[in-house]
Order: C-alpha cells, then sequence, then structure tokens
C-alpha cells in the first residue's frame, strides 16, 4: 500500500488521521476484497490527478458513482450564504435536464448535508423527514448515500449518490468506501484550490507589472486606465469596470470598460477595503446591461481616499484574499497613475513659466534697451542737426533699429504664445516635439520630425488629447518593439491634419495584438477620421517597417 501512504502524506495531520479512521472501518466491515481494494486505490489515486477543479469535481462524482455503482451522482458546492453555489452531475440526459427547471440549491436532503456534514444513508428519499420532493419532470430517485468534503477542517460541499443499481440498498461497505474517497477528494480539491489561487495570483501580477509601467513609456493616463478596467473585468468577470476620481467636489471619469459615461456625482462608502453595494445605491448612469452589485474599492494617496474603482456584477460577487489583494493592488497602480499625471503636468507648467520668466528677459535686454536707444537717437536729431544728408542717414538707421525691435517683439510674443496654448494642451508643433524629445530621451534612436503646412494655426484645441494618444501610443510601439534603425515622424495640416509615424523596424507579426492600436481607431472615428497601419515584416532580403496613419478632416 505504497500509494495509499502517499494519499496520507499529501493531506493535513487531521485528513491523514480522518484517511486512517475510513480504512480501519472499511476492514471492520469486512470489506478485504482485493478487488474492492484495488478499484478503491485506483478510485482514489484518479481522483488525485489534475490541478484544475472544475474538472476535478466532475471526475470525483463520476469515479464516486462508479465505485459504488450508483446511477445517479452529483457534486454540490457549498456556497458563502450556506446554499449550493455549484452543482455537477451525472445520470441525467441532457433531454431530461432540460425539462426540470434549476438546479438544487441546497433544500431538502441536500441542505441536510449543509447543515449536518457527515455521512447519511437513506433507504427511502421520499419518506424522510426532510424531503421536500422533487421537481417536475425529475427521474424518480430512492436510496440515497451522501457524504462530506471536507477541506482544511472547513466543508466545502457534499457527494450524493442515489440508486444503487446492484442491489436494492446503498450498504455499510459502500458508506466507507465513499467516505474514504471523499478524504481523497478534499485532498484533490484543496490542491486544485491551491492552483487555482497561484494561477490567479499570477494573472494579477501581471496586470499590475504590465499596466504599471505605461506611465513611465509615456502611453496616454486615458488610455493606461482604460485597459487597466477592461483587464480587471476580464479577471473578476465584471459587467463593467470604472475609475473614478474626486478634486474640490467634481468627480471625474478617468477609465471605463464599454461606451463612455457622462457621471457628475458619486458619494462612496466610508472604507478603506472593498465594499460590496446594491446597484441601485450608485447613479444609474453606471449601471449596464444587467448589473445588480457594485463593488467599491477606494484609491488612496497620502492625504486619503481620492478616488475609487467601481466593478458591477450581475450576482453577488464573494471576494477571496487573492482577488482582494488583487483589487488594492490595481488600486495602489491607478493612484500612483493618476498621482505621476499630475506631477507631470506640474512639471510643464513649471518648464511654462520658465520660459516665460526668459521671454520677460530679452524683452527688458533687447527690446527695451533697443528702444530706449531709438528714443535717445530721435532726440537728438530734434536737438537740431544741420545736416540734411546726416539727418536723413541717422532716420534711415532709426528705421533700421524700429524694424529690427518690431521683429524682436514679435519672436516674444509668439514665443509666449505658444508657451501659453502649450500651457493649456492645444497647440500641435511644439507639444509633438515635446513628446518625441520625452519618449525617446532613454532611446538608442532618435526620431526625426517633419511639419508640412500651418500646423500652429488650423488645428482645433479638441484634438489636442487625440494627437498625444497617437505619438506617445504609435513612438512607444516603435521604440520599444519595432527594432528599427530609423524613426520618421510627419505632421501634415490642409484640409486633413495628418500624423504619420513611420519605421524600418522588424514589422508587427500577425500574431500580435495591441489593444493601444484599437485605441486610436477609436479615436480617429470619433474625430470622423480614419487611422490605418501598413506593416510588412523583415525578410532575409526585404526591409520591413510599419507606418501607423491617423487622419481626421480639419474643414467640415
Amino acid at each position: 500500500m505504497d500509494d495509499a501512504d502517499k494519499l496520507l502524506d499529501a493531506g493535513s495531520p487531521m485528513t491523514a488521521q480522518r484517511l486512517r479512521e475510513t480504512l480501519d472501518a472499511l476492514a471492520t466491515h469486512g470489506a478485504d476484497d482485493p478487488e474492492l481494494l484495488r478499484q478503491l486505490l485506483e478510485a482514489v489515486l484518479v481522483v488525485g490527478q489534475g490541478v484544475e477543479l472544475d474538472r476535478a469535481l466532475q471526475r470525483i462524482v463520476e469515479v464516486a458513482a462508479g465505485l459504488v455503482d450508483a446511477q445517479y451522482g452529483a457534486l454540490g458546492v457549498r456556497g458563502p450564504d450556506g446554499g449550493l453555489s455549484e452543482f455537477v452531475h451525472i445520470g441525467i440526459t441532457e433531454a431530461q435536464r432540460a425539462t426540470m427547471g434549476h438546479l438544487p440549491v441546497g433544500r431538502g436532503v441536500l441542505g441536510l448535508l449543509i447543515d449536518d456534514p457527515r455521512l447519511h444513508r437513506i433507504h427511502d428519499l421520499g419518506s424522510h423527514p426532510t424531503s421536500v420532493g422533487f421537481p417536475p419532470n425529475h427521474p424518480p430517485m430512492r436510496t440515497f448515500l451522501g457524504a462530506p468534503i471536507l477541506v482544511r477542517g472547513e466543508v466545502f460541499g457534499s457527494i450524493y449518490l442515489t440508486e444503487k443499481r446492484s442491489a436494492d440498498d446503498f450498504s455499510e461497505v459502500d458508506e466507507t468506501v465513499v467516505a474514504v474517497l471523499a478524504v481523497a477528494a478534499g485532498i484533490a480539491i484543496d490542491n486544485a484550490g491551491l492552483f487555482e489561487r497561484a494561477r490567479t495570483r499570477h494573472r494579477w501580477m501581471q496586470v499590475l507589472a504590465r499596466r504599471g509601467s505605461e506611465p513611465l513609456a509615456g502611453i496616454a493616463l486615458s488610455d493606461t486606465m482604460s485597459r487597466m478596467c477592461v483587464d480587471v473585468a476580464d479577471l473578476v468577470d465584471a459587467v463593467d469596470v470604472f475609475l473614478l476620481t474626486e478634486l474640490d467636489g467634481e468627480v471625474e471619469l478617468r477609465g471605463h470598460t464599454g461606451e463612455r459615461i457622462e457621471i457628475d456625482s458619486f458619494t462612496a462608502p466610508h472604507a478603506n477595503a472593498p465594499t460590496v453595494l446594491r446597484a441601485g445605491t450608485i447613479p444609474p448612469s453606471l449601471v449596464r446591461r444587467g448589473a445588480r452589485w457594485t463593488t467599491v474599492q477606494p484609491l488612496q494617496r497620502a492625504s486619503g481616499a481620492f478616488g475609487w474603482m467601481l466593478i458591477t456584477h450581475r450576482n453577488r460577487p464573494y471576494w477571496d484574499d487573492e482577488e482582494i489583494a488583487g483589487l488594492a493592488g490595481v488600486a495602489e497602480i491607478a493612484s500612483l497613475a493618476v498621482v505621476y499625471a499630475e506631477q507631470q503636468q506640474i512639471a510643464r507648467d513649471l518648464e511654462v513659466l520658465e520660459d516665460r520668466h526668459r521671454i520677460a528677459r530679452d524683452l527688458h535686454d533687447h527690446v527695451i534697451q533697443r528702444l530706449f536707444a531709438v528714443g535717445m537717437s530721435v532726440q537728438t536729431l530734434l536737438a537740431g542737426s544741420t545736416d540734411p544728408a546726416a539727418a536723413t542717414a541717422r532716420l534711415e538707421q532709426i528705421m533700421t533699429d524700429l524694424d529690427r525691435t518690431i521683429a524682436q517683439i514679435r519672436t516674444s510674443i509668439f514665443d509666449l504664445q505658444t508657451v501659453t496654448a502649450d500651457a493649456d494642451g492645444s497647440t500641435l508643433r511644439r507639444r509633438v516635439l515635446d513628446i518625441v524629445s520625452e519618449l525617446s530621451g532613454h532611446a538608442s534612436i532618435s526620431p526625426s520630425v517633419q511639419f508640412d503646412g500651418p500646423v500652429d494655426t488650423v488645428v482645433p484645441d479638441t484634438l489636442g488629447p487625440h494627437i498625444d494618444a497617437v505619438l506617445r501610443e504609435g513612438l512607444s510601439n516603435a521604440l520599444r518593439h519595432a527594432q528599427a534603425e530609423h524613426i520618421a515622424v510627419a505632421v501634415r495640416a490642409d484640409d486633413v491634419l495628418t500624423v504619420e509615424i513611420t519605421d524600418d523596424g522588424v514589422g508587427i507579426g500577425t500574431d500580435v495584438t495591441y489593444r493601444g492600436l484599437e485605441n486610436l481607431t477609436r479615436r480617429a472615428e470619433d474625430c470622423d477620421g480614419t487611422f490605418s497601419v501598413m506593416t510588412r515584416p523583415r525578410g532575409n532580403r526585404d526591409e520591413g517597417g510599419t507606418t501607423l496613419t491617423w487622419s481626421v478632416p480639419l474643414i467640415g
């Protein structure tokens, strides 16, 4: 029995003790048939195979029914509310199942095993005091054998077996055999649960690593936050995920899944951990596609909560420790991303102030001094020069100095307008150069930039955030993934604004999906424009490369 010893060692001391007791009971009941023991050992080993929980549950039911020759078998998983959250079954055909209505929820005899988790062998289900009958079109069942499944001392669920084929009733040997199998099932489920938790932890860590690096890579904050919402929705099977922040009583939607919505206010519960609420307690615009429950995860900064992550579900979510830790990690990354963006804006504002100071200094040091010199020349001329030729020459010099001074004033005014517009996020030429410089600061190549047309005058302010996103997404992908030797950025403005990013890299493979490119397509469509990607993989002889073209009309 070496394999049985391994099974004993696999569980906790409590599990090993229970298994020894059930094996002793098996011997007491006279079950010393070598064939039965072999089948039991094989069944125990089969149950322990694999690490995926759903398949383990189905396998336990199949093995248990086969071991005691039961026509029907099921395994109910106890939910957080005390009922059954899952119900795996065999023996009932698809046609029968289609006419039976809902699956059991833990009432009647099935609830007996939840309330009284021990072995139960019943000769006639219909006459048992706890019986509540069967739903319409349910196949007849009389004999019953049930056993609880314990995982680390807690009731995970129960095995239900009915209608023994080879006898009128289940025997004491059947009881003990199922008890042994239930202990083995507890070990298998525990292992599967550990695997599921490890896989869940790994998926959360992937999200944290991927989205946490995007602000440093220059990805637009709105894109990072929306991608984070999509990731969380996929991980927790949510209807929607929203990221909100509040400043001076005004609520701003930072990220979202699905279509964008408008929100004016939000009152959050005072809690530092996830709080589950009914969907009716949040603004109706956030409740979509049949959502009935909302989980509120606060976003924290040094001064306290300043925003929230809202996760809507159709069914009430019950968060385990791994998911709570994952939500807290995503909230921390989202908070850091917002704070980092604010710090970047402060740095840009300081640059604006420095530029204004430089412009003021230039006006004082050059323009005012020249105007003072011109004034002195006029005073000298008015003092009464008697030489007409000298007076004419002096006037010509004064006119030249005035022209130079006017040119200097125009230059300063242009610089001042550029700085002011840049502070408001509405210019293009300066913005493009700043973004290219920011993203390529630590790169091995420096992209070239070309402008064509009146880009500083005909581009409306509303296109500023879109242009930022196009440049950051396109350049980030080219710098990180293209393996290019040359990258070129071209911005053209006439009747159409076109932003084009070209590289001579390896191209985008057919098996690669960038959600950022989908966001750029959406941004173009929002502006009645187009976004296209032309790519050719680098071959042995042919040079590769990718061209991203984002175009929107300026005259409509």
